[in-house]
């Protein structure tokens, strides 16, 4: 029997993972950079104040982490040979942080037309049921499901799906260096750390340049720059929002 492509597995099921794109070594040392933005001591984890998102506007080695080749190889089966890199988020929660995100899909939060976006959240440290490791509701793609308001304090997003199924949920407990793929529609969440350890994944957000974001929806603007990171921007859809990368910060 013949084994499903990358690409026929995502359409079934709405991601793919866990697939290695960083050797042990480099995660470690993306993860010292990410805890140096955080100003957290991996050796003794805390709360940052960081701000989450944007990181690669900055910083060369996340820009450069962004656009790695290896995870650009994972996403142009996905959505095709020129790709746009548009936003980055760090998840961090410290030890025994309480805070949990709901079930949700992402479309529901992106004014974009279309809406097609594949994510890519890289483990930077080992995740686990236990440091609340990102979860995925397989074939949850497929329709968009109603958000409504979280009224729970240890809810890190205000809106999401309630009452969801777990029966078939996943637990994608990743090493570093690990990557888990999705789609804009893929239900995800995860929940509160409540061990010892603290849970560190960086993700990024690709689509192709077909898809034009509508910037006077979006609450957060500045955070929102396109970078074409492979092929070609032939529509120009975006060159409004369209970003530089940084200079070399050699940190």
């Amino acid at each position: 029997m013949r084994k499903p492509t990358s690409s026929e597995c995502f359409a079934r099921d709405g991601y793919l993972a866990p697939v290695r794109v960083l050797d042990v070594e480099q995660a470690d040392a993306m993860a010292g950079r990410a805890y140096a933005v955080l100003g957290v001591d991996p050796a003794a984890p805390g709360p940052s104040s960081a701000y989450p998102s944007a990181w690669h506007h900055r910083w060369r080695w996340a820009y450069e982490l962004a656009s790695h080749p290896a995870i650009l190889d994972l996403i142009e089966p996905l959505i095709g040979p020129d790709i746009v890199l548009w936003a980055m988020a760090c998840w961090y929660k410290e030890p025994k942080s309480g805070k949990r995100v709901p079930w949700h899909q992402d479309a529901s939060y992106w004014p974009m037309e279309p809406n097609t976006t594949v994510s890519a959240w890289l483990a930077l440290g080992e995740t686990t049921r236990e440091n609340g490791c990102l979860r995925v509701l397989p074939g949850s793609h497929r329709r968009a499901l109603a958000h409504a308001a979280v009224d729970d304090r240890t809810s890190w997003f205000a809106t999401g799906v309630p009452e969801v199924d777990e029966t078939t949920a996943i637990d994608l407990a990743m090493k570093p260096g690990e990557i888990a793929i999705f789609s804009e529609a893929t239900l995800h969440g995860s929940e509160a750390n409540r061990s010892s350890s603290p849970r560190l994944g960086v993700s990024f957000r690709y689509s192709p340049p077909t898809v034009r974001f509508l910037m006077e929806r979006w609450d957060d603007p500045d955070r929102i720059r396109t970078f074409l990171v492979r092929g070609e921007d032939r529509p120009h859809l975006n060159d409004a929002i369209r970003g530089e990368p940084p200079g070399d910060d050699r940190r």
